[in-house]
């Protein structure tokens, strides 16, 4: 295995890449979102979220001799339609970030990386990256993996969270404890206060630890008082500690299992038609 400089692709020579293992290479690509995260929270919170989970990952794994993972540079911004009534949110088409994404997955597999994982940091991009990557197993030939961070450790949330339900949703409980423990400077404890979502229905809820089984899109001006949905008040940096740790633990489970697959098993069976 090759010992490299930086687990971080853009920081690499183009040599330096030309020589890894694409057998044993994996890439994370981080998404997010740059957007509004009610008055204590800075607007790049997703995507800071995913990118740090990402580079822990890198590190971890590198460290335990599964492979090399390779984190790919972090895509900024996501869809965030639902947010723009709150000056500083920036948000793309469903179309362009899908697009971007394919764009991105296609120049890795020129190269011969065909282990991908988008590491996702912003709910709003959920739909999207799932949609996504069957556009890439469909165009491009290779299947990449989706996760977002939050859905692989319902059951530390449930263990940690005080809030009332609703209380893990956005700028809440959850989020603003991963941003305490990644880098307390940028959050204002000062302005939190709690702003709990309405339930639209009784199948519709916003939860990170137990979500409605129904979407109806949020519109934040209209079903959010301060830009949060949630009661961040309950955050402490030791869960947020909790959270990535479960995180990195659950997510590196994943990357070893991404690890043990042939390429054969990641190539979409359209590139294998009528080789018998």
């Amino acid at each position: 295995m090759v010992a490299l400089r930086s687990n971080r692709l853009w920081e690499l020579r183009w040599s330096e890449v030309a020589a890894l293992d694409r057998n044993s290479t994996l890439v994370i690509q981080p998404t997010g979102a740059v957007e509004q995260h009610g008055h204590h929270l800075p607007l790049d919170t997703d995507i800071h979220d995913a990118t740090e989970i990402a580079y822990r990952l890198a590190k971890r794994a590198n460290a335990a001799d599964i492979g090399t993972v390779l984190v790919a540079p972090p895509v900024w911004w996501g869809t965030s339609p639902h947010h723009l009534a709150y000056p500083g949110t920036i948000s793309l088409r469903m179309e362009t970030l899908s697009d971007l994404l394919v764009d991105i997955v296609a120049s890795l597999w020129r190269h011969g990386f065909y282990r991908v994982m988008f590491l996702n940091g912003h709910g709003g991009n959920a739909g999207v990256l799932a949609a996504t990557a069957l556009r890439i197993s469909e165009e491009v030939g290779i299947s990449p993996a989706v996760a977002s961070y939050w859905t692989l450790i319902p059951d530390v949330l449930r263990e940690i969270g005080e809030s009332e339900s609703g209380g893990m949703g956005h700028a809440c409980e959850m989020e603003t404890s991963l941003q305490l423990h990644l880098r307390r400077d940028g959050v204002d404890m000062g302005q939190v206060v709690a702003d709990m979502p309405r339930k639209l229905t009784s199948y519709s809820h916003i939860d990170f630890r137990s979500p409605g089984p129904v979407m109806i899109p949020w519109d934040f001006a209209r079903d959010s008082r301060t830009g949060t949905m949630g009661d961040p008040t309950t955050a402490t940096e030791a869960k947020g500690k909790r959270i990535a740790d479960a995180s990195v633990d659950r997510i590196f489970d994943l990357i070893r299992e991404l690890m043990a697959l042939s390429e054969d098993d990641l190539r979409a069976g359209r590139t294998r038609a009528g080789t018998g």
